[in-house]
């Protein structure tokens, strides 16, 4: 009889220990953290800015330009993983010639230009974009005349253009380069070609 209470009482152990741990065990998957996943790019909302050279190619009202700069601030958002829209500003500073005699600039034309942007990648690597970018806005043309001559003005503005982008190791930030063309339609209409380094910081 006391044999039979001994082995009795060592299965109750014996279960006992086996349905503590199984609740152990459950417990502690249950309150294992999870692990967040770590993408090689970041998507949402960014900014971007382009710094570089342009060049209006054509005579504006037989007004010549020289080589210029141009600054691109935006703050965008990527609607998709190859799809993304912005707000931003960019501005263009040139030098003005009245004609090829001219032995240097008359003055300095800035235009400010306000912009909605689209971009679409058309092609793309889990890092390497090539996109397709249109801006659309207004352009404002400073000063309005440089010695009593009309050069400035206010008119739509846009520019169409092809980028490269490469996201880094730092999964944020990325870099690339832009070639395309700005347009103004004021004080005429006038076509820059720029290239211009890129670089974004992805939230």
């Amino acid at each position: 009889m006391g044999c039979v209470r001994v082995v009795v009482a060592q299965i109750v152990l014996v279960a006992s220990v086996g349905g503590a741990t199984d609740a152990l065990a459950q417990a502690t998957a249950e309150e294992a953290p999870k692990v967040q996943e770590i993408r090689a790019v970041e998507r949402g909302g960014f900014v971007q800015t382009d710094v570089g050279l342009t060049y209006i190619v054509n005579e504006v009202d037989d007004r010549r330009y020289g080589l210029g700069y141009l600054v691109g601030v935006f703050a965008g958002y990527d609607v998709l993983p190859i799809l993304s829209i912005g707000l931003g500003v960019t501005a263009i500073a040139t030098g003005v010639r009245i004609d090829e005699s001219t032995p240097s600039p008359a003055g300095d034309l800035l235009f400010v230009i306000p912009s909605a942007r689209v971009q679409l990648a058309v092609l793309t690597t889990e890092r390497n974009f090539v996109w397709l970018r249109a801006d659309v806005g207004f352009g404002l043309g400073l000063p309005g005349d440089i010695d009593g001559t009309e050069y400035g003005g206010n008119g739509l503005a846009g520019a169409f253009a092809v980028g490269y982008e490469r996201f880094t190791k730092l999964r944020h930030f990325s870099v690339g380069i832009v070639a395309g063309a700005n347009v103004v339609t004021a004080p005429a209409l006038g076509i820059g070609i720029s290239i211009v380094p890129m670089m974004k910081y992805t939230f």
